[in-house]
């Protein structure tokens, strides 16, 4: 039987013992090479996106300019549409994997990007970072109904990389702000850093610096530590310096705009700080590929083989000769959740002749377990999760 087994197939074999073989090695959990790898095509409202096979890929909603998500005490998944000014709820009330609607939760804001909720003794707040402020607002009745928003924090310098990135982890809030320019030296504090906040707006300080754009940050689940993606400088060729995925920690600084990857220093600014002070990036992806958000899953309704993992949108390169970019990377995990590798998800928001089709921004674990993702460029939301059988 092993000799078979190494084997399956030599040409004396009969088509019913050929078949009696697979018939066994399903039984017991042996595939033949090849049963979960390879590559799929799903079209999804006239766009090929390419991925492995037990995957399935399906229109959750049109939301034009979709950026980041976050999912409320409900399941019911929320929305910012950046560019429009707009967050918008997308409630699934039968659980078709359709939303049933686009339902606007808040009109007219400054460029509203990051979003998350909070439970507290007052009630249960939706927290909005626009580019200059972060409000919340109270919701006042299930399912969508909200107070107008309230002012916590109003001293954000604008301008520059202008998304506000926010998360809530154990009463206190963390909030991303990118930086004013390619590479300078920052009057400014909040810039290019990780600030932290009482949930009333209160306590800011410094959480982490040299960050120069971390559009995606979250916290681990497996050490509660927070981890971020950021994106290089521009103007140093196709290669350098490679995108990061950084751990976070508070007092750290990374890098920005003394040192780039591993400590190697800026050709501007490098002789300006000692780049062996800097954290180096825990884990690195090709250059100018611009990742902006992540989520880890532990499990859920994907195969069992893409539990551990941490799932990265890469919105795809402006500043490179050849494009890179515009798909979702998989970096697996082992069961502390530390990395191992990363492989391609999905692609094929890339076009042959080098123009995109849509542009990955966001991903979110729902409470059921699906895996969701954000496309400002296409203006959609996608619901990822195993083929059904």
């Amino acid at each position: 039987m092993m000799d078979l087994l190494r084997n399956p197939f030599p040409r004396s074999f009969r088509l019913w013992e050929a078949t009696l073989l697979l018939l066994l090695a399903m039984t017991v959990g042996v595939l033949p090479i090849g049963a979960e790898t390879g590559e799929s095509t799903s079209i999804v409202e006239g766009l090929e996106l390419r991925h492995a096979p037990d995957i399935q890929i399906q229109l959750f909603a049109r939301v034009p300019g979709a950026r980041h998500m976050a999912f409320d005490d409900q399941g019911i998944l929320f929305v910012s549409q950046t560019r429009q000014g707009q967050v918008s709820a997308l409630p699934d009330a039968g659980e078709d994997g359709r939303a049933d609607r686009l339902a606007p939760i808040l009109e007219g804001a400054d460029h509203p990007h990051g979003l998350a909720f909070a439970q507290l003794e007052s009630g249960y707040y939706l927290y909005i970072a626009e580019e200059r402020r972060v409000i919340r607002m109270k919701r006042v009745a299930r399912p969508l109904t909200y107070d107008p928003p309230e002012i916590l924090i109003d001293d954000i310098p604008g301008g520059g990389h202008f998304t506000r990135t926010i998360k809530i982890k154990d009463g206190k809030l963390y909030l991303s702000v990118g930086s004013s320019c390619n590479v300078c030296i920052e009057k400014d504090p909040m810039r290019a850093a990780i600030s932290r906040f009482n949930l009333d707006g209160t306590g800011k300080e410094i959480f982490a610096r040299g960050l120069r754009n971390s559009v995606g940050i979250e916290f681990s689940p497996y050490t509660g530590e927070l981890w971020g993606v950021n994106n290089g400088r521009d103007w140093q060729g196709d290669d350098h310096p490679r995108e990061e995925l950084n751990i976070i920690r508070e007092g750290r600084h990374y890098g920005w705009p003394f040192c780039n990857e591993d400590r190697v220093p800026d050709p501007d600014f490098g002789d300006r700080h000692d780049c062996s002070r800097t954290v180096p990036p825990a884990y690195s992806f090709t250059a100018h590929m611009a990742p902006l958000g992540l989520a880890f899953y532990t499990n859920g309704k994907l195969p069992a083989r893409y539990d551990h993992s941490l799932f990265i949108a890469f919105h795809g390169s402006w500043n490179r000769s050849a494009p890179a970019g515009y798909k979702v990377v998989r970096v697996a995990l082992n069961a502390k959740g530390e990395i191992l590798s990363d492989e391609d998800f999905i692609t094929g928001w890339l076009k042959a002749d080098g123009k995109p089709w849509g542009r990955p921004v966001d991903l979110e674990r729902s409470p059921a377990g699906d895996l969701y993702l954000s496309d400002d460029f296409s203006g959609a939301v996608y619901r990822i999760r195993g083929k059904q059988k």
